[in-house]
């Protein structure tokens, strides 16, 4: 099981490369959601270092596609494409498209966040000569289990970081702000949370980006009791670091590469000094949908 983490600094791949085996990086444009976004230029050198490390290099390209952007991620893929990238990592099942008319279908991961839940689902993609898929960031370990034990190719799952829980192309927090004539100096702000009204504990991070709004869980997302089940059942563990930086992955990267569980002090002395709450996400919490009762 390869170990990737999305970058903020190229100048911190020396300080990662020994605990991890590959580095993504993305691009306001093509990109939502980011660490950070990186010129091209910035893209162009890093996946050469990282290559010259002999580490792998994905491109994050996780925007809902809309049908007058489809020139521009041609022209984005074609501008940084080389052997030194390694795959890209999309969202909206449009670009897979693209990236086969471009004949690099077999650089394509498709992620598109929640539907990728059964054996089925990862045999089907298969079919398009894709890389590889994302498992949904709401299934169970026993379910990951389950599909890993038939992967017809890679199989990439988040391991650590705020998962994304809603996303909207939409400007919300701007939308939000016009509606009650006031000034919006919210957009890209790395700080914001929403609360629900009936659970006012609950403080929900949330981002409006130029690729739209997202809203994420309360807790950070922790894989470290389960790592040796995962080994098994998957090819790429997946750290999101959005709205931290390097040093914060740093730690975190050197937890996984111990093995450390999460009640080792360790890990309460990252989650005291960045102020997070750790836990297992969904790995046994079944999702279950109630429709409300209708009365006829």
């Amino acid at each position: 099981m390869k170990k990737i983490v999305t970058l903020y600094k190229i100048e911190s791949i020396d300080l990662l490369i020994d605990y991890v085996d590959g580095f993504i990086l993305g691009q306001n444009g093509v990109s939502t959601r980011l660490t950070r976004s990186f010129e091209t230029s910035e893209i162009l050198f890093a996946a050469q270092k990282i290559q010259s490390c002999h580490r792998e290099c994905f491109i994050l390209m996780n925007r809902i596609l809309h049908d007058l952007d489809a020139n521009s991620y041609e022209t984005f893929i074609k501008t940084i494409d080389s052997d030194a990238i390694t795959g890209y990592i999309v969202g909206d099942i449009g670009v897979l498209s693209i990236g086969k008319k471009l004949g690099i279908s077999h650089k394509m991961i498709y992620n598109p966040e929640t539907l990728i839940t059964n054996v089925f689902d990862a045999h089907f993609y298969h079919s398009l000569g894709i890389q590889g898929v994302f498992l949904a960031k709401e299934i169970t370990l026993d379910d990951i289990q389950v599909i890993g034990q038939h992967r017809p190719y890679k199989i990439f799952a988040y391991g650590h970081g705020f998962l994304n829980m809603f996303y909207s192309k939409r400007q919300l927090i701007q939308a939000y702000f016009e509606n009650k004539n006031q000034n919006h100096r919210y957009h890209d702000q790395r700080n914001l949370s929403v609360v629900e009204e009936k659970r006012p504990e609950f403080k929900y991070p949330i981002l409006e980006d130029e690729g739209g709004t997202h809203v994420f869980r309360n807790h950070v997302f922790s894989s470290l009791n389960y790592l040796k089940p995962l080994k098994d059942a998957i090819d790429y563990l997946v750290f999101d670091t959005v709205f931290h930086d390097d040093a914060y992955a740093l730690g975190v990267l050197k937890l996984y590469h111990n093995e450390i569980t999460l009640t080792d002090p360790q890990v309460l002395t990252i989650q005291q000094k960045y102020h997070e709450v750790w836990d297992e996400g969904f790995f046994f919490k079944k999702t279950v949908y109630k429709p409300k009762k209708v009365e006829l």
